[in-house]
């Protein structure tokens, strides 16, 4: 075990013993996500290393530097729950399977659903598997239950409890974020409703979507005409490389792991193990349009991660609120919904592009519906103290309202974000409102094809290269009503 710093009192060297615990646990639980082979005990030794580093802060220092407060009292609320969320890995590889259906000769599972159900065409295959696995929450119930407990009691010790701590770091009140969702998911209601009819006549032959017709269904199987043959002779990570190249950002020491192994992620995700010289993306292929969005989306977090600074603080390198980690990678992302870049970057014609285009929107509308529910249910969670049958009933209720679509409650306890993070859904919707805010805000400056502009770059640079210190309101306002316009066009 690394011993802890002689002098506690001394902040530097508290930092960097706190970076080498912090980039030894990331690695391990970056192999753990991309179904690599790693040392579960090694993890525990530097969960448990995490505890009695942070818990040396609090006592030493107490709640100034305030940052590294708030890091040390989620650090001590992550390592008190470390067995439960390993407990839940373990049960969403080993229970919920399918003894009925396969994928490529495999039981489908947890990491594989999403490949199945947009590939399947038969509608009742879909509906028994998602009725198995929503069945098969059960196991995770009282994992989910006691892991969020056990966070809220290890904050209280620090007179904190998570959602101030979320909002604390999002800076943020409670009755903005609230009424910044309601108003993009109140406001889209009607807007998705109408694109989700729409290419239901198309994609379940005039049937209506169920609630087993999910977002992660739609989403990829509205892009199946693509699926054996993009009008391109490119392939994304290249081109995500020479994008950014162009607008003078290095990205080139993000490594890339594109293998379908068993056990990986289903979620394409990247890893910053050591900001900022050591940065991984994972992915599975799917279909081509797909591995754009998501080796994209991913690259805005990888260029993120090795633009910071090498000598900024341990706090700016690891803090990074999520609602601004989430920015630069829906950034680059929606480079891919703009006409003009897939004619003049990836070489589609005007027809091809404005399908893609129209394509993305309603993905775009898909997500402010099933987000402003994801993101309502858990604020509510924290604030009201619900239990999780409670929380079950409130996100049935929330997908109908939302989303038109009244969806079985245990839902979510299946979903790779809600379970797993504390509270992350709502720094989706606030990173996608400043994304396109940035991306206006360029677009201001540089004309509508500030891709191909260094000065654009130059200016993503600065924000990029600070971490933590970022300053969105140089930026962004978080105009709610502005993003829903321009989806509502």
């Amino acid at each position: 075990m690394l011993a802890l710093p002689k002098n506690i009192t001394d902040l530097d060297s508290w930092r960097k013993q706190a970076e080498r615990i912090e980039v030894g646990k990331n690695l391990l639980y970056y192999k753990q996500s991309a179904g690599l082979s790693f040392d579960k005990a090694k993890l525990a030794s530097y969960e448990k290393q995490a505890l009695e580093h942070s818990r040396a802060f609090l006592k030493s220092f107490g709640k100034e530097p305030r940052a590294l407060f708030l890091m040390s009292v989620d650090a001590v609320g992550r390592a008190k729950t470390f067995k439960l969320q390993m407990k839940a890995h373990g049960v969403r590889s080993s229970k919920i399977v399918s003894t009925k259906f396969k994928l490529q000769g495999s039981k489908v599972n947890w990491g594989s659903w999403r490949q199945f159900t947009a590939q399947s065409d038969d509608s009742q295959a879909r509906k028994e598997l998602y009725d198995d696995f929503i069945e098969k929450s059960k196991f995770l119930t009282p994992l989910i239950a006691a892991r969020f407990n056990g966070y809220r009691q290890a904050l209280a010790e620090y007179e904190i409890d998570p959602l101030a701590l979320y909002l604390e770091i999002e800076k943020i009140s409670y009755e903005r974020l609230t009424s910044f969702v309601d108003t993009l998911g109140s406001t889209l209601r009607p807007i998705f409703r109408d694109a989700l009819d729409d290419y239901s006549k198309e994609i379940l032959g005039g049937n209506q979507a169920e609630y087993y017709d999910d977002f992660y269904f739609f989403r990829s199987r509205v892009f199946r005409q693509y699926e054996k043959h993009l009008p391109t002779k490119y392939e994304p990570v290249p081109k995500v490389l020479y994008t950014m190249k162009k607008m003078g950002l290095d990205a080139s020491k993000v490594k890339v792991d594109s293998a379908n192994r068993k056990g990986k992620s289903a979620s394409a995700f990247c890893f910053p193990i050591k900001v900022p010289t050591d940065v991984r993306i994972c992915y599975r292929k799917s279909n081509p349009l797909q591995n754009f969005s998501g080796v994209f989306h991913e690259f805005g977090h990888g260029i993120h991660g090795v633009s910071i600074k090498t000598n900024e603080s341990y706090e700016n390198k690891y803090l990074i609120a999520m609602g601004v980690a989430e920015i630069f990678s829906i950034f680059f992302e929606n480079l891919l919904h703009d006409k003009t870049f897939l004619q003049e970057a990836l070489g589609f014609t005007n027809e091809t592009a404005v399908d893609i285009t129209r394509r993305f929107r309603f993905n775009e509308l898909f997500f402010v519906a099933f987000y402003s529910a994801n993101s309502t249910m858990k604020l509510r969670y924290w604030k009201e103290q619900l239990s999780i049958e409670q929380a079950n009933a409130l996100y049935s209720d929330l997908t109908e309202r939302f989303m038109g679509i009244r969806y079985p409650g245990k839902y979510w306890q299946l979903h790779h974000v809600m379970p797993e993070y504390f509270l992350y859904s709502p720094s989706y919707m606030i990173a996608s409102v400043r994304a396109f805010e940035l991306a206006n805000l360029l677009r201001s400056r540089y004309g509508d094809r500030y891709w191909n502009e260094e000065k654009a770059g130059k200016d993503l640079y600065e924000l990029l290269s600070v971490g933590g210190g970022i300053d969105v309101d140089s930026f962004s306002k978080l105009d709610a009503t502005g993003y829903a316009n321009s989806l509502g066009q």
